[in-house]
């Protein structure tokens, strides 16, 4: 991270906010009989804060946003005139998002020094290695070259377009196009709700907590159908009904960058950068194409497949359907609950530190396995594959609100994935050098437990209550078999084979640049736990909104994110929001921490302050 001490502002907010204070108040969502109209114009920045003497500017996101609601059926007639047979109502919603981040035209020096390996560099961190080894240029943003920046500075997004159907005659409705759908209790950390998979390349998953923000704005949207058919009343049981889905092929796995973009990943492209991307040089030496300066390297993985982005399938109804499908009622005693169960793609979004690829199985056969790394190397293709399998997934969730003795409403989820994939370093791969070991799949029980409870605190708020939410997160791998995995790596590949089952995290694979000798340090646990505890409330009518919170990991080294955010709404259509996040390590970061929760270990060095301003109208 470099310092700036005169880091000058994007015109882009300056126009957005001679628009924003210059307009006279709006009124409000626009409406014409059967149709509205409402939206938003935002600008969001962010001023990354590693230490006190260092900032840098690395986010100026300029947004508008277009609803568009149409009830063009209503008591089974359009408009007002035409019957339309076995249809009750009928609405059309269409939203539209379009974004332009300045800070790949105007700060595209900015530079990140350390990626979650630290200096595992031969004593180096990845800034210090790339200069001395004359490959440091894929570091900055600027190194992404014209067309890589103009491709991620602009969104040019249809979010949904969907039709909600109610039917006449029998209790179903029917929401039909590009849509997303939310199941669960869950706040910030997901389970349950897997429908969609998230876009992390914004700005990770820091887009949370709400009433600020929240999922929303990073879910990927899919062209779906979504069916709820309302059972009614079931002995005791009230407010029955069975919900499912049919994603016809138009699932994405998580949508994830890398370095040098600021709120990628926190290293560089595994495969494709120079410093010590596995497709050049090393096992691709004898590759047909060539990269600047002459060293040969591989140019596609098998089966077309792309690292986050596309497994050996096509995007059809055939190869890539997801389903899912949940029944909701209330009980006697007044308890919400849902049973639900998920057939779909392996999406990679909530914390678990499971294996993206999965390299050619050796053999032990030298003519064979020599013949099959030959075939492949000559056409320029790694010999490994990008993996989105299908799993399993069974869960419920559950609400109750204890007015009696507690006042506090509580709320519980629970999952079971069936078929994760893992990294095992018995199962051994045409790979060595770099190493990349096999894939073992196995289940993992996630689960949350969380309360809420509107709370009188005279001394902060005379006025109103201040809201207290509070979750605590589980998942456990079963029958994870445990090993000392570095030592488990510097034995020979037939030894390894030889021996147990040995799990090991995807964020720390050796490669020919980082230090072998504490490889696979980045754990599979049997336990990852993470807790989250956080407050709000109203001031002034509700035009200031604060929020107080923090996340924790006590699993890895106690990683925390502790955070504040204002809402202050100066007006009916303008709101205000500043905010700050501290990824914190109370025990010291002197090693690297590898967790995939997102806090302190995969984001250390990335604290910020947040400025967003929004008009609209």
């Amino acid at each position: 991270m470099t310092t700036c001490r005169r880091c000058s502002v994007a015109p882009a907010v300056l126009a957005a906010l001679v628009l924003i204070l210059s307009s006279r108040p709006a009124a409000g969502t626009q409406k014409w009989g059967p149709v509205q109209l409402s939206g938003n114009l935002q600008t969001q920045n962010l001023i990354r804060t590693p230490d006190a003497g260092t900032f840098k500017f690395v986010q100026n996101r300029n947004v508008g946003r277009i609803k568009l609601e149409y009830k063009w059926l209503e008591a089974g007639k359009f408009y007002n005139k035409y019957d339309i047979p076995f249809v009750e109502s009928s609405a059309l919603l269409i939203y539209w998002r379009g974004v332009y981040d300045s800070i790949y035209d105007t700060t595209p020096d900015t530079l990140e020094k350390s990626d979650i390996h630290g200096n595992n560099y031969g004593g180096l961190n990845v800034f210090e290695y790339g200069k001395a080894t004359g490959t440091a240029r894929a570091l900055h943003i600027q190194d992404l070259g014209r067309e890589g920046r103009n491709a991620v500075k602009f969104d040019n997004q249809l979010r949904e377009a969907y039709a909600d159907i109610k039917m006449r005659g029998i209790p179903l409705s029917i929401r039909a196009g590009r849509q997303q759908i939310v199941w669960g209790e869950t706040d910030n950390f997901r389970m349950l709700d897997r429908a969609n998979a998230l876009d992390l390349t914004w700005h990770f998953q820091q887009e949370v907590p709400p009433p600020a923000f929240g999922w929303d704005e990073i879910r990927r949207p899919y062209w779906m159908l979504k069916f709820l058919y309302d059972v009614g009343d079931v002995w005791k049981f009230s407010q029955n009904f069975l919900e499912w889905y049919w994603n016809p092929g138009d699932w994405r796995p998580a949508k994830q960058t890398f370095l040098p973009r600021p709120w990628g990943l926190r290293f560089l492209n595994p495969l494709t950068n120079p410093i010590d991307g596995a497709m050049i040089g090393g096992v691709c030496g004898s590759a047909p194409a060539t990269v600047r300066g002459g060293t040969h390297a591989c140019t596609k993985l098998i089966d077309g497949t792309h690292l986050f982005e596309k497994g050996d399938y096509n995007r059809n109804p055939l190869e890539n359907s997801q389903v899912g499908i949940r029944y909701h009622a209330i009980a006697p005693f007044g308890m919400e609950f849902t049973l639900n169960y998920f057939y779909q793609r392996w999406a990679g979004d909530d914390g678990t530190n499971y294996a993206p690829l999965q390299g050619v199985r050796r053999t032990f056969n030298t003519a064979v396995d020599s013949a099959n790394f030959d075939a492949l190397i000559s056409k320029g293709t790694f010999p490994a594959k990008a993996i989105f399998p299908y799993i399993h997934t069974l869960g419920a969730s559950a609400n109750y609100s204890d007015e009696t003795f507690t006042q506090t409403v509580f709320r519980a989820e629970t999952i079971y994935d069936v078929g994760i994939p893992f990294f095992d370093l018995s199962k051994v791969t045409l790979i060595d050098t770099p190493s990349l070991p096999g894939v073992t799949k196995k289940n993992m029980w996630k689960g949350m437990i969380a309360f809420d409870r509107p709370t009188w605190i005279k001394t902060l708020n005379k006025k109103s209550t201040i809201f207290l939410t509070g979750q605590f997160f589980f998942h456990y791998l079963v029958n994870n078999p445990g090993c000392a995995a570095q030592d488990v790596a510097q034995l020979s590949p037939q030894a390894r084979a030889r021996g147990g089952s040995c799990l090991v995290g995807g964020l720390d694979l050796p490669s020919s640049a980082r230090n072998s000798a504490v490889s696979f340090r980045d754990k599979i646990r049997d336990w990852e736990t993470l807790f989250t505890l956080a407050g709000f409330t109203f001031y002034r009518g509700g035009s200031i909104v604060p929020v107080l919170g923090i996340a924790g990991d006590p699993t890895n080294q106690f990683s925390m994110e502790p955070f504040w955010d204002v809402d202050y709404v100066l007006r009916d259509d303008l709101v205000v929001n500043l905010g700050q996040r501290y990824f914190v390590t109370p025990r010291g970061h002197h090693t690297p921490i590898f967790e995939t929760w997102g806090l302190a270990g995969l984001n250390a060095g990335r604290s910020e302050t947040t400025l967003r301003l929004t008009f609209q109208f």
